[in-house]
């Protein structure tokens, strides 16, 4: 974790190496929940919501049940032995700082008997240093992954009423695309949850975009239309386009 650490932001860090072979990191088969659901802490870590809900979205409904039962296990995640150590390395630095300052006042106490007591102190004050550092870089460290631990629970959670983004699902719904999304996976899968919000959110996008390709002339066109816009085709912009092809033809 140290050497890891002297590395961040260099040429050689693990995020530079990740980004150089587009995020590629294949593992076996995770043994437990537990297990699985750190290496999809680390992949959220890494790659972009879009990524990480595409992936998650071919897990079956079991999978995804057992990964939502560990978050509730475990809605923080555990901490290393390293970063745990930062008390002990405290407590360390302060003795050994104590034994430092105090060695000259120990009355009755030969020169030879201070000198060892303020070698002690001084070895002592020094472990504690290291420890204090190397407990404080790791915990710096793994500060991404306690981040994207929450985030890993969201997107693998229900959406239920103690979900923070099921009215943010719901406004999407309102969209013909989005909709079908929800419908589509409500027959196929079963619960909707956070990572459907992310490819339902991204499928309102993309076809936003699309909207954004015609003629400025159709859009107004459009806009000045008495009659309302029929919500079940299956894309604005193919409306348009049909609407220009039917006028073209005439």
């Amino acid at each position: 974790m140290l050497i890891n650490q002297l590395f961040a932001g260099s040429l050689l860090s693990n995020e530079r190496l990740m980004e150089a072979r587009e995020h590629y990191s294949p593992t076996t088969e995770a043994k437990s929940p537990e297990e699985a659901f750190a290496r999809w802490t680390q992949r959220v870590s890494l790659q972009s919501e879009l990524g990480s809900a595409r992936e998650m979205a071919g897990l079956t409904e079991e999978e995804l049940s057992q990964m939502e039962a560990e978050f509730v296990r475990c809605p923080k995640r555990i901490r290393s032995a390293r970063a745990r150590a930062v008390p002990t390395g405290a407590v360390l630095t302060s003795l050994g700082a104590v034994g430092v300052g105090v060695h000259s006042f120990l009355a009755g106490t030969s020169e030879a008997g201070r000198q060892a007591i303020l070698m002690g102190s001084g070895v002592v004050l020094v472990a504690g240093l290291i420890v204090l550092a190397v407990s404080v870089l790791s915990a710096f460290g793994a500060l991404h992954l306690e981040l994207s631990h929450g985030t890993t629970g969201l997107y693998f959670g229900r959406l239920d009423e103690q979900h923070p983004w099921l009215y943010k699902t719901v406004n999407l719904t309102h969209h013909p695309a989005a909709e079908a999304y929800r419908r589509h996976v409500l027959r196929e899968r079963g619960w909707l949850r956070g990572l459907d919000y992310v490819m339902m959110r991204e499928t309102v996008r993309v076809h936003d975009a699309m909207e954004r390709t015609l003629p400025t002339r159709l859009v107004a066109e459009r806009i000045q239309l008495l009659q309302p816009r029929d919500e079940n085709a299956a894309s604005p912009a193919l409306r348009g386009r049909e609407q220009e092809r039917s006028r073209s033809q005439k």
